[in-house]
């Protein structure tokens, strides 16, 4: 709109007191006419919102949800539970969030027995407040004659023997025996934290499971000592995970009367350190050797022990074994080699032995021609895979004389299918020859056909003290031209700052590589100032 003060617009100027009464008398008119245009527009606006409303509406009648089947939502709905753990007892999802969208969804939500066979129970959470003690209950009742998958978590401080715990303790096992009620519908059963306690041992053994499939218990092993599963015909996967700093668990675990046979996943590991705080590997071998049917794998092993061949009494056939992990192992390589020799594992695909530190990583070179579809490796130690550090002064003669025929290349060479890769190159401060010449023997040269371990895809550098940036450029540009591509570059704690530049990242990134660095806590670190620094959490937020 014109205005003959326009030229006077975002200046400074004072208008004259004329000009004043003039501003005001123009203004009168304008200030009506806005106002009949804002009425206009609630008047239009309250229309749109009934039109609104109205299209809603019908088209609410005519959605495609209101028209699925029930046993489509059905099935929607058993999708919306959690994926890698039981339900929990909260409004805010599935299956009580399902449940207060609408009176038909609730209908059919508590008409689903499936949809209820899934619970996990902390029993100190559901005694703080009567109602949920009952609300388990009906929980439970409404998954009908459906098979369970149910989690328990006792008391938190059922290691405290005062009064209250005490109490606390007693109250839990009774709720405990509620839940028990329905254990011949049990599945899937992990009990979580059960330490030593009064009850809890005769409790567990009067327990009937004739339908459990999975079996995961942590915290005080030996509770599960007169537990009876023997002749339980579906269990197929078993996970004993000890966390008690007093127990011993290669005392008694061969005496478990357990279905070796039937086994398909076994786990048993121990979360303390000590010389008796996991399996003796002679105990491994009896146990892969009453498991032919294993699939996985993971055992932690007992510090300082060794095996000789007079010990092995046959080869143990492990005709569907595909993951073998072994966590806290302090092998020597002639034990870890004598082990990979005497156990058949030809569908093997990921072998991991923590901690491969020192000549143990040639050990693993059997592997090769033994599994040879391993995918996974983890984790070699790359300063001892050297041909020169085969005469270092900490090596015994007699792993020196079962090692010498190895070396690096040959070991990779070995490796036809493997797709990942995990190795360390951790020699302190200095430089570091090892990571480099790795990575050289890796990279395509003119012919492809000769590359070692064609199929890999994935690379993990637990440690990068020193590394050439065009030799890790060459090796991720000639993986790129291999058939079956390289995905993805992980180098943990990287002492050498900006291995690749912005560009370089983004061309691997267009080719389909994944690049991942951590320079680690010191490389780069910057201070980040802030005003609030140096007051407490509480005075901060009144700010």
């Amino acid at each position: 709109m014109e205005s003959r003060f326009s030229h006077r617009f975002n200046t400074n100027y004072v208008p004259s007191d004329e000009e004043i009464e003039c501003i005001q008398t123009d203004l009168v008119s304008h200030t009506q006419e806005l106002a009949r245009i804002d009425e206009r527009i609630r008047e239009l606006s309250a229309q749109r919102d009934q039109i609104q409303a109205y299209i809603g509406s019908h088209k609410a009648l005519i959605s495609h949800p209101r028209r699925l089947p029930v046993d489509i939502l059905r099935e929607i709905f058993v999708a919306c539970l959690p994926a890698n753990r039981n339900a929990v007892m909260s409004a805010r999802e599935a299956p009580l969030l399902l449940g207060r969208i609408c009176s038909a969804w609730r209908a059919i939500a508590l008409s689903t027995p499936k949809f209820w066979a899934s619970l996990h129970a902390p029993l100190d959470y559901i005694l703080e407040k009567e109602p949920r003690k009952l609300a388990v209950i009906e929980w439970l009742q409404r998954s009908g004659a459906a098979p369970i998958s149910l989690s328990v978590c006792p008391e938190r401080e059922s290691r405290n023997s005062s009064e209250s715990s005490l109490s606390a303790w007693s109250e839990g096992l009774s709720l405990f025996k509620s839940l028990a009620e329905s254990a011949t519908r049990w599945c899937h059963l992990d009990l979580l934290n059960f330490l030593d306690g009064p009850g809890w041992e005769d409790q567990l053994a009067e327990i009937s499971t004739p339908a459990l499939e999975s079996l995961k218990f942590s915290g005080s092993v030996s509770l599960l000592r007169n537990l009876d599963i023997a002749k339980v015909p579906r269990l197929r996967a078993i996970a004993l995970h000890s966390n008690d700093p007093d127990e011993h668990i290669d005392e008694f675990i061969l005496e478990m009367r357990l279905g070796w046979s039937r086994l398909t996943h076994l786990s048993l590991v121990c979360y303390r350190h000590g010389q008796h705080s996991g399996i003796s590997l002679r105990n491994i071998i009896v146990l892969l050797g009453r498991c032919p049917q294993l699939i996985s794998f993971q055992v932690s092993l007992s510090e300082a022990d060794i095996v000789t061949p007079s010990q092995l009494s046959g080869l143990i056939l492990l005709p569907h074994l595909q993951t073998f992990i072994m966590t806290k192992s302090s092998l020597g390589a002639q034990s870890l080699g004598y082990l990979i020799d005497h156990v058949s594992m030809p569908q093997l695909r990921r072998f991991c032995v923590e901690e491969l530190r020192g000549p143990i990583s040639l050990s693993v070179a059997a592997l090769g021609t033994g599994s040879p579809l391993l995918q996974e490796l983890g984790s070699l130690d790359l300063p001892s895979l050297q041909d020169d550090s085969l005469t270092d002064r900490w090596l015994p003669p007699e792993d020196l004389n079962w090692l010498i025929p190895h070396s690096l290349e040959g070991i990779l060479h070995s490796f036809s299918s493997l797709t990942t890769l995990a190795v360390s190159s951790d020699v302190g401060y200095g430089p570091d020859p090892h990571l480099n010449k790795f990575l050289h023997l890796l990279t395509p040269g003119d012919n492809l056909e000769t590359v070692p371990c064609p199929a890999l895809q994935e690379l993990v550098i637990k440690y990068c003290s020193d590394l050439e940036r065009s030799a890790l450029n060459t090796f991720i540009r000639g993986r790129i031209r291999l058939a079956q591509g390289f995905r993805r570059l992980e180098i943990q704690n990287s002492q050498v700052p900006d291995l690749i530049s912005k560009t370089e990242n983004e061309f691997y990134c267009s080719q389909g590589v994944d690049i991942s660095i951590d320079y680690g806590a010191f490389v780069g670190l910057k201070l980040v100032l802030f005003p609030w620094m140096g007051l407490s959490p509480d005075a901060i937020e009144l700010q």
